[in-house]
């Protein structure tokens, strides 16, 4: 799993995170003496006399810029989950977009679509029985409310994750022995005059080569699926892998130039029939060695340039997470510089800052001092530091486009170990933390515009 809050079991009941505890101080009085006169007197006090406590003057909190972005999220419930659009500076305006039904204990993986209209999200029917194999992906229209099944056995704790032109799911799916991933063509559910199955498998390998795969993202330009490869069997370790193409548009003209290779090919007379070639294994293009350990918690930049990912091993005698940086076009894999007040290991869940040039890492708390998120730039240039909670630590999950607000789970323990129960709360850069209202276990959707 990628994420600190559990996805195969019901969701503990969010509880809010340390509360602020203000003390009252009373102003000390001294009386005037017997023999003391003035044109107004003033009573004495004694010590059976109460004095009235000084009035404290409120710390200011900064000022909130607006955004034009909610949040969407899922909330977990044992038979459904509540999506919801929230307000980051208001987060008590929340509205409920959805429920979504789903087998009991098992909530929801999803995805919001480029164009911000739909949600993917992959869901256990309440026939199933493993979530490795018998989850079925849907697609929710949010104008309409309408909501289809566009495929069926795959893997629930995969991310659906959409091409940049919303023509194209890409899901995980286990099948026997065979780790596969799957291409699921929209526009194919759309063609009522020539129905053709919109499935296609475009990876595809044996447990015992590769042990998972993990679709990350799309390079739009380039029209390439990147993936992670865990390698399997006795070897070890985490490649970034690609495929193409990955677009609807893309799909469509390789489609095209197949059909008319095949039609072309099918006026040659052909002596004697032949059976047809076994299918050949699907790897894709591997790029590059990401870790010789498998690695976790992996972040496509917004330019499909670059990955962020964890990789746990040994960092001065304990076995923590340090973030590191691939970058794609030069093959160069390096730890994320870890500047004064960023330690080197107990990080968590990198995050790309949508300018796509700094990291977001989370980390746990150190001493007396609670984790805080820092904003580390590639080019070498100082951190900052989003505003910690009062106690805990703060594991990012989503920037909204314009950069104004961070949406974290925060945690109220000291550990992974006893991190405590969660509670989303958006962090804005100019120094608020804005809890949301309580509930349990969430997943992001995404943001979408304001109406």
């Amino acid at each position: 799993p990628q994420q600190l809050g559990r996805t195969r079991a019901p969701a503990a009941i969010i509880i809010t995170t340390a509360a602020l505890i203000v003390g009252v101080f009373t102003a000390c009085g001294a009386g005037n003496s017997a023999d003391s006169v003035t044109p107004t007197p003033t009573p004495t006090t004694t010590a059976d006399t109460p004095t009235p406590p000084a009035t404290l003057t409120p710390t200011s909190l900064p000022s909130l810029e607006p955004t034009t972005y909610s949040f969407l999220y899922s909330e977990f419930g044992p038979e459904e989950d509540v999506i919801w659009g929230i307000d980051p500076v208001d987060p008590a305006d929340r509205i409920t977009v959805a429920t979504v039904p789903h087998k009991s204990g098992w909530g929801i993986k999803p995805a919001l679509s480029p164009d911000g209209k739909k949600i993917a999200y992959n869901a256990m029917p309440s026939q199933a029985i493993l979530p490795d194999t018998d989850a079925e992906t849907r697609i929710l229209d949010l104008d309409s409310g309408e909501t289809i099944v566009v495929a069926e056995g795959v893997d629930l704790q995969t991310v659906p994750r959409w091409s940049p032109d919303g023509g194209l799911l890409f899901l995980r799916r286990n099948v026997g022995q065979n780790v596969t991933v799957i291409l699921v063509d929209l526009s194919k559910l759309e063609d009522d005059e020539e129905p053709t199955d919109p499935i296609r498998t475009v990876l595809r390998q044996d447990v015992s080569d590769v042990l998972a795969y993990i679709p990350l993202g799309v390079d739009r330009e380039e029209a390439t699926l990147y993936f992670v490869q865990i390698q399997g069997g006795t070897e070890s370790g985490s490649y970034l892998g690609r495929f193409a193409p990955a677009t609807g548009e893309a799909v469509a003209t390789a489609t095209a130039v197949a059909e008319a290779t095949a039609t072309a090919s099918a006026g040659t007379p052909t002596p004697t029939p032949t059976p047809p070639p076994t299918p050949p294994a699907l790897v894709g293009d591997i790029v590059l060695l990401l870790s010789d350990q498998i690695a976790r918690d992996y972040a496509l930049s917004p330019d499909a340039s670059r990955l962020a990912f964890l990789v746990p091993g040994l960092v001065d005698g304990q076995f923590l997470a340090r973030t590191y940086v691939a970058d794609i076009d030069s093959t160069q894999v390096s730890p994320l510089t870890s500047p004064p007040g960023l330690s080197a290991g107990d990080q968590l869940n990198p995050l790309w800052h949508p300018d796509g040039d700094k990291v977001s890492v989370g980390q746990l708390p150190g001493g007396l001092n609670p984790g805080r998120v820092a904003i580390v730039p590639l080019d070498g240039a100082e951190p900052t530091f989003l505003v910690p909670p009062e106690q805990g630590f703060d594991q990012p999950l989503s920037w909204s486009p314009d950069a104004r607000f961070l949406a974290v789970r925060s945690f109220p323990g000291d550990s992974l170990g006893n991190p405590g129960t969660p509670r989303l709360v958006f962090i804005s850069t100019s120094g608020r933390r804005q809890p949301a209202p309580e509930g349990p276990e969430i997943e992001v959707v995404g943001w979408v515009k304001k109406d």
